[in-house]
């Protein structure tokens, strides 16, 4: 039965990068409004009669969410029934139910009452949070389905480490929000050019400009705080394979996250590279939570702590 347990965490993990997708190609193309302020159906029907792009886009959302909230629901009950000695495995379903939850019903909120810009950032942050959770959940069900009785996490890395993986962590979501300000204050193309904006470094951040290149500097801080996680790991651990792998894929997917937020600009918002971006932060914050769990907590103290090689 552990092999199809296996099989509902892909389809989860699979499910919640769909939402994330899907609820920024409605943020980007301008959807939100399009069944109305009726929830969960479109316009208060169940099978809306009249159909628009919009309506189309918004109301597949909201299907595909209620589907894959209702996996991620199975997944969590079943991984927690199946492993319910392992501290891990139950953080991370709770996370999953619960920031699922929130997120659906953050969404029905804004929909209903409308929110203003600042708290409809948020729910592509909970979005963000729900998938690293999920996916965490399945490497966490294949680890355990392949060694029973393989202990919760390896041993710890540092103090110091431990609080620069964990403080890049809460940093980048912190850069996430500033994004998705971006994009619902409508701030994409605040900035006509990239890296500059408009040939100025410090515009005024209550401007569209403004909020635009906020977020261009704290993603300019954040690809610097990688590089040094990523030297740091490659000098000090160089024989934990599952840092040095989680460090390499934080640095090329940072990369890759900067290339495609210039191209957006200079594109005009090009909706293929929008959702590129998109899938570039999802995955990156995901290869920063898989670290956080590989390194340990940094205020709780372990038996094994690895020091850093002299």
């Amino acid at each position: 039965m552990r092999s199809w347990l296996k099989g509902v965490s892909v389809l989860a993990t699979l499910g919640t990068f769909i939402i994330l997708l899907m609820g920024a190609l409605v943020t980007k193309t301008g959807s939100g409004e399009g069944c109305g302020n009726t929830w969960p159906f479109c316009n208060g029907e169940v099978f809306p009669t009249y159909h628009t792009l919009a309506s189309m886009i918004e109301y597949s959302h909201r299907i595909v969410s209620g589907l894959v909230g209702l996996i991620v629901v199975i997944l969590s009950v079943w991984a927690w029934r199946a492993y319910r000695e392992n501290k891990a495995v139950k953080f991370f379903a709770f996370n999953s139910v619960f920031f699922i939850v929130l997120q659906g019903l953050l969404g029905a909120a804004a929909v209903v009452w409308g929110q203003s810009d600042a708290v409809l950032a948020l729910h592509f942050g909970f979005s963000l949070v729900s998938f690293a959770s999920v996916a965490l959940l399945a490497v966490l069900v294949f680890r355990l389905d392949r060694d029973p009785g393989a202990s919760q996490s390896k041993p710890a890395v540092s103090r110091g480490v431990r609080t620069g993986i964990w403080g890049l962590t809460v940093f980048t979501y912190l850069v996430v929000y500033t994004g998705a300000y971006v994009r619902h204050t409508g701030s994409s193309l605040g900035c006509a050019s990239w890296p500059l904006c408009d040939g100025v470094w410090l515009p005024d951040f209550t401007t569209q400009p403004g909020v635009q290149m906020l977020h261009r500097w704290f993603a300019a801080a954040m690809t610097v705080f990688v590089v040094w996680l990523y030297i740091a790991v490659r000098k000090y651990y160089p024989h934990r394979a599952d840092l040095r792998r989680g460090a390499f894929h934080s640095l090329w997917l940072t990369a890759a996250q900067v290339l495609t937020g210039g191209l957006i600009v200079l594109t005009k918002l090009e909706l293929m590279i929008a959702l590129l971006h998109t899938t570039l932060i999802s995955a990156f914050f995901a290869a920063l939570c898989y670290l956080c769990m590989q390194a340990g907590i940094p205020w709780r103290r372990y038996e094994h702590v690895e020091s850093p090689v002299k």
